[in-house]
């Protein structure tokens, strides 16, 4: 008699350590993607991955051949930061390197000698590529970079234009290349501080002048000259790369202050002159928010991220728009590949020189809409989640940009609709993409997602309105999991009992 009871105890056994396992996975999944990523500022709270990935995803979409932004290389080499700063969309932005590195001779080069930015812009591209050298990217960019040093400015042949953000920007590329920068470029970064103010203008001049924040010789900023948000956050970020140069260091924290000055007090963007103009625009603010990431000062930085979300086409939008981040609204137009290029590194808290591709998934994340999203009013509903994904949102292409990618018109004024934040609540989970290998045309991936984890995050972020799919999988693998937990030591109660009342 007791082998009849054997067999039930045995399949019952398993079936209770089944059902235990499965529910302790769903228990730390959920618990999982419930903690705030470790490396996101705990100051106000606002998580921008999310968002950054959705600009991520519309980009990819946007890119002509699946490798460029129709043949703009400036453009290009802007959307590789933005995807690498994302840490998605790794195969994309490499497919955009290997077709920058095509055009880099070309686009490096001039008649007259180099053009500086672009030296620059490509040796941070290829520095944050995995399988690229800035050595060899058309040509040895740092090496390129150090022989153009004259006086203190880097610059190339007479036709190249020579600013603080160019200068800025050599900086940077010489420091994450080389390790090092030629110390008359970074007095003369210094030297150009506006006296009395912290800010950074955006010419560089090399005649005497009143004396600025730093204590070089290659001529210094007179005493009228007027600071401007971009030309400082480049300064800064260039600056604060100088970790052993102590006036480098102090002239970065009087530009951080003044960086946090002029933050728009109500909505925490930032426009080109600050409080003399106060238009809010994504390139100023963007690049405020990096300086401000690099400075340590992370909830003002993550105020300005908050602004950038604000103007991010999100699920009051047209679904082929999602992720798009526009200029002082949340709308696409000519502008708006440029200006989510801008807006990725912020979104995603990545100061310019510590870009880095190295650790990008793959593929892009697909996001869907949750239970409450917004109208184009700005009004709520509460119908029931979305199940659309960003993923299979039929193609919609931002017209092409008829200016170069030198930034837009500051006489555009903000849309005071556009500091809205979405107030939607979202389930965010962690997922693990693999591609089917299959890519469109027009640079979109398609692929398969397995879920490992879901949570729903603090509707404190504005970005809580998209969020990664795969986010039903855990509970519903809970509720299986008690089942069979409930099962099995039903049958082991049973086989007891027959065993008891068999003896």
């Amino acid at each position: 008699m007791s082998q009849s009871v054997r067999p039930g105890r045995g399949a019952a056994l398993p079936v209770a350590l089944v059902g235990a396992a499965l529910l302790s996975t769903g228990t730390v999944g959920m618990a999982f993607a419930d903690e705030a990523p470790k490396n996101e500022p705990k100051a106000g709270a606002i998580a921008g991955s999310t968002s950054a990935r959705a600009a991520a995803a519309w980009a990819v979409t946007q890119l002509s051949g699946g490798n460029n932004a129709n043949g703009d290389v400036e453009l290009t080499a802007d959307l590789v930061l933005g995807l690498e700063a994302t840490n998605s969309a790794g195969l994309k932005a490499e497919a955009a390197t290997d077709w920058l590195q095509g055009k880099a001779a070309k686009y490096v080069h001039r008649e007259d000698g180099i053009n500086v930015e672009h030296a620059a812009k490509l040796a941070l591209v290829a520095a944050a590529s995995e399988r690229h050298k800035p050595s060899a990217f058309g040509g040895d960019l740092p090496k390129l970079l150090k022989d153009s040093v004259q006086n203190g400015r880097f610059k190339g042949g007479k036709s190249d234009a020579s600013n603080q953000s160019v200068q800025a920007l050599a900086i940077m590329a010489l420091q994450r290349t080389e390790g090092q920068v030629p110390k008359e470029a970074i007095d003369l970064v210094m030297n150009s501080q506006c006296p009395g103010k912290g800010g950074f203008p955006a010419i560089l001049t090399e005649k005497k002048g009143t004396g600025g924040g730093g204590t070089g010789s290659a001529g210094a900023a007179p005493a009228s000259c007027t600071p401007d948000v971009e030309s400082t956050a480049m300064a800064v970020q260039a600056l604060l790369s100088q970790e052993g140069n102590s006036d480098a260091q102090a002239a970065a924290g009087l530009g951080v202050t003044w960086l946090r000055a002029q933050q728009n007090p109500k909505d925490g963007g930032f426009s080109r002159f600050g409080k003399l103009d106060k238009r809010n625009n994504t390139k100023s603010t963007a690049l405020a928010v990096e300086a401000l990431v690099a400075g340590n000062e992370h909830a003002d930085a993550n105020r300005g991220v908050a602004w950038l979300q604000s103007v991010q086409v999100r699920c009051r939008g047209d679904r082929s728009e999602w992720g798009a981040v526009g200029w002082n609204k949340a709308e696409v137009d000519k502008k708006t590949l440029l200006t989510t290029a801008y807006a990725m590194p912020a979104l995603n808290r990545q100061p310019l020189i510590a870009i880095s591709g190295r650790h990008s998934t793959p593929d892009t994340e697909p996001f869907v809409c949750t239970s409450k999203d917004e109208t184009s009013d700005g009004s709520s509903t509460t119908g029931g989640t979305s199940t659309e994904s960003s993923s299979a949102s039929p193609e919609k292409k931002s017209p092409s940009p008829t200016e170069s990618s030198a930034s837009p018109t500051t006489s555009e004024t903000a849309d005071p609709s556009a500091t809205a934040t979405a107030t939607a609540t979202a389930t965010a989970t962690a997922t693990s993409d693999t591609t089917s290998g299959t890519t469109s045309g027009s640079g979109g991936t398609t692929g398969t997602g397995t879920t490992s984890g879901t949570g729903s995050t603090g509707s404190t972020a504005s970005d809580d309105s998209l969020a990664r799919t795969g986010s039903s999988a855990a509970f519903p693998a809970a509720i299986g999991a008690g089942t069979l937990l409930l099962a099995g030591s039903g049958a082991m109660v049973a086989a007891r009992k027959r065993r008891n009342g068999a003896n």
